[in-house]
This record gives structure tokens, sequence and C-alpha cells, in this order.
């Protein structure tokens, strides 16, 4: 199977993705249409930014009933599913949503997290670089973080320095990873560990709310990385208090901190 970028394929994701609908508007277009497939995802993306991720994933298997082609609403009830601590049922869902759209690298992107979640680490290596192949270099930095900090988790720290040489960390991320894209470059030695966090960092990324913090706990996970990677082990733990102090749960850099702080005593 040949994997290829798709620069319309990728724009529509991100707007999937990125999408800010409200329950009511949502609930309007349904009753235009109860059978629109799209409008199922609409409305599960509303009930879940809500966090009434139950309701969010009946959304979601309806339109799948209504259409069960269409990939957006496997992947949205597969992120419900991940929310919610249900890791088998979402990789289930993210591999449907693959099989019927495999050039969309957000499928790639989410089953990877996911394998990585459920202790799959190499098999999630292996979607986050299948991931590439359909992404546009922009949208690298969260891939080249996982990848590196992946093989971090695993002890392989020079396999970790040599998966850097993957991605082109000069250009301009999405806003929406500006963290990512900030870990990479400390990664890649274009930032100074010292300025790595900055007090600015408000006017920098999404404009929503706690979107510092979620940044910050990418950020903290990452600098724990670096620094073991250095052979720096008492600047990575301190790191990870730092992460502690404003931990954000359901953030990707908090849920993989759990473990470590339990290693090193910093939490029950």
């Amino acid at each position: 199977m040949k994997f290829v970028f798709n620069q319309e394929k990728n724009d529509h994701a991100r707007k999937l993705l990125m999408m800010q609908p409200k329950v009511e508007e949502a609930k309007a277009a349904l009753e235009k249409d109860d059978t629109d497939a799209y409008a199922w995802y609409v409305y599960g993306k509303a009930l879940s930014l809500e966090k009434r991720y139950e309701e969010a994933i009946e959304a979601h298997s309806r339109g799948i009933a209504f259409d069960p082609f269409y990939a957006p609403n496997y992947f949205g009830r597969g992120g419900k599913y991940s929310s919610t601590g249900r890791l088998w049922s979402a990789l289930a869902d993210y591999t449907m949503a693959i099989h019927l759209d495999c050039s969309n690298w957000l499928y790639w992107y989410y089953r990877a997290t996911t394998l990585n979640l459920a202790g799959h680490l190499e098999e999630s290596i292996d979607d986050f670089r299948q991931c590439m192949k359909v992404s546009d270099p922009t949208e690298h930095y969260p891939l080249a973080h996982w990848i590196y900090s992946t093989y971090v988790e695993m002890g392989q720290y020079e396999k970790a320095e040599k998966s850097l040489e993957e991605v082109d960390a000069t250009v301009t991320p999405p806003q929406m990873d500006y963290g990512y894209c900030r870990t990479v470059r400390l990664y890649k030695g274009m930032v100074k560990p010292e300025e790595f966090i900055e007090p600015d960092m408000k006017d920098k990324v999404l404009p929503r709310e706690k979107r510092v913090e979620l940044e910050q706990n990418t950020m903290y996970y990452g600098l724990y990385c670096y620094w073991m990677v250095h052979g720096e082990p008492e600047k990575a733990a301190e790191a990870i208090k730092k992460l502690l102090k404003i931990a954000y749960p359901g953030a990707f850099g908090y849920t993989k901190s759990i473990p470590v702080a339990r290693r090193l005593g910093l939490m029950e």
C-alpha cells in the first residue's frame, strides 16, 4: 500500500479536529436530516467539548449506523473511548477509520498514541512513522516528539537521537503544535534548556482555556526526556516535579509522567 500526502485531505482533517460546534447548533443540523453521518459527527464533537462523553459515543454510533463507511465517526468515537480509558475499543475504532481512509494522518496519529498508552511501544513508533508519510512536514513535530520520547522510555537513547534526523525543525508548525515544536527544537539543540519554558507563552499558543498548562505538560515531559538522554537524572526528576505542579489530567505529557513519577517516589 502506498502512502502519500494529500493537502486537501490534510486541511479537511485539521478542520474536523479543530471545530468547536455548539450543541444547539449541531441539534439544529440533525433536525434537518437525522440520517446525515457528518451531522452526527458534529453533534458528537459538540457533546465531547462539554465532556458529555457517553452521549458523544452514542451520537457517533448513530452516525455509524446510518453510514458505516463514514470514517470520521469511528475516529470521533475512538477519541471518546480513549478519553474514558477504554483503549482497546479506541484502537478498534481507529483501525476501522484507517481501513476506510488510510491517507488521513490523524487516524494514524491517534492510533499510535493509543498503542503507546496501552504499552505497545514499538508498534506505536511504526504508526507514527506511517503518519509521517501521509502528513506535511509542518505536522511532524508531535510525531518526532513521540518517537523520541518513546525511545527514551525504552532506554534506547541513541535511537532517540538518531530519530531526530527524520524531522525538519525549521518549518513553522500549526499554532496548536507550539509546545511540540518547541520541544523538538530542544531535542535538536536549537533551544537551550534554561530558555525552554517561555514566560510569554500565552501569546503564542491557541487561545483556549488552560492551553498554556496543556502545552507545559508536553514540554516538561519533553524536558525530562532531554535530561535523561543527556545523563542528568536529577534535572530530569526536577522536570517531572514541575510537571506535577501544573498537572493537566488527560494530557499526554501528564499521562506519560505518572509511571515516571511513581518510580521516582514523587507520587503514590
